[in-house]
C-alpha cells in the first residue's frame, strides 16, 4: 500500500469519526425545565370619537356616535429560560417553544387554544428575546368564572415533507417535530372580574433548571455514542497499522 493511500485512509477515518461524534451531540436534545408563568386579566381600553359628516344629497348633518371599549383580555406571562436556537445536522433550526392549555375550574378536560392545536402544521409560540414570552388570549368568560391554565415548554423544529406519500404527484407541506418536552406545569387558577395592572411574580415549579443539567438517560446516550465512535476509530487505526507493518 502506497504512502499516499495510507494518508488518504487515515484522513477518511478521522473525518468519519468527527462526523459520528457530531451526530451524537446533534441528536442529544436537553430536556427543558417546566416553565414559570403567571396569568392575569388586563384591560387596554380605547375610545372611538364621535364623527360628523354632511349628507351630500340632503345637506343634513349626520352624527356617528363614538364609543368606549374596555378591550379586556387574558395575558399569560411565561418567564424565559436559557436557550440559544441552533441548526441541527440537517440544517433545520431547533428552537424553544411554549404551549398553553385551558379548562374550566370545575371540569376535567383540557383544551388548547386554536393557535396551539396539536396538528403538525399548526403555528407555534417561540420563546421571545426579552425576559418574558407573553401570550394574549380572548376574554370571553363571564364575571366570576374560574379558569385553569397550564404551560409546557418544548424543543422542536420545522421540516418539509411531501404529501400524499407514495403518489407520483406530491405537494410540499411544512411539518413540526417535537424533540423534547418539559411536561405540563402546575395549575394556576384565575377568577374573572378584577383587572390586574401590575405583573405578578410567576409561579415557580419544582423542576431542574434548564439546561444546566440533562437527564441521566441523555448523558448515558452521549457517553455510549462517544464510546462507540472511539472504538470504531481505534479499530480502523489498528487495521491501518497492521497493513503498514505487513507491507
Amino acid at each position: 500500500m502506497s504512502k499516499n493511500a495510507i494518508l488518504l485512509l487515515i484522513a477518511v477515518l478521522v473525518l468519519s469519526s468527527l462526523i459520528m461524534v457530531g451526530s451524537v451531540f446533534a441528536q442529544s436534545v436537553a430536556k427543558p425545565s417546566i416553565p414559570e408563568f403567571t396569568v392575569k386579566v388586563v384591560s387596554h381600553p380605547y375610545d372611538i370619537p364621535t364623527t360628523y359628516y354632511t349628507d351630500p344629497y340632503t345637506g343634513e348633518t349626520i352624527t356617528n356616535e363614538g364609543a368606549h371599549f374596555e378591550n379586556k383580555s387574558i395575558e399569560v406571562w411565561i418567564k424565559n429560560q436559557p436557550f440559544a436556537p441552533y441548526d441541527d445536522a440537517e440544517g433545520r433550526e431547533v428552537n424553544l417553544y411554549y404551549n398553553v392549555r385551558v379548562k374550566g375550574h370545575f371540569e376535567e378536560d383540557w383544551s388548547l387554544p386554536i393557535t396551539f392545536s396539536e396538528s403538525d402544521s399548526a403555528e407555534r409560540l417561540p420563546q421571545s428575546s426579552s425576559e418574558y414570552t407573553v401570550l394574549s388570549l380572548a376574554n370571553y368568560y363571564k364575571l366570576g368564572a374560574q379558569v385553569d391554565y397550564q404551560v409546557e415548554a418544548f424543543v422542536g423544529h420545522f421540516y418539509t415533507d411531501y404529501y400524499p406519500e407514495g403518489h407520483a404527484i406530491q405537494f410540499p407541506i411544512t411539518v413540526f417535530q417535537v424533540d423534547e418536552t418539559s411536561g405540563w406545569s402546575s395549575t394556576q387558577t384565575i377568577v374573572i372580574g378584577e383587572i390586574q395592572t401590575h405583573t405578578p411574580e410567576p409561579t415557580i415549579p419544582t423542576s431542574t433548571p434548564f439546561p444546566t443539567e440533562e437527564p441521566e438517560q441523555l448523558r448515558q446516550e452521549v457517553i455510549l455514542g462517544v464510546a462507540v465512535t472511539i472504538a470504531v476509530f481505534c479499530a480502523g487505526l489498528g487495521l491501518l497499522v497492521y497493513l503498514v507493518r505487513r507491507k
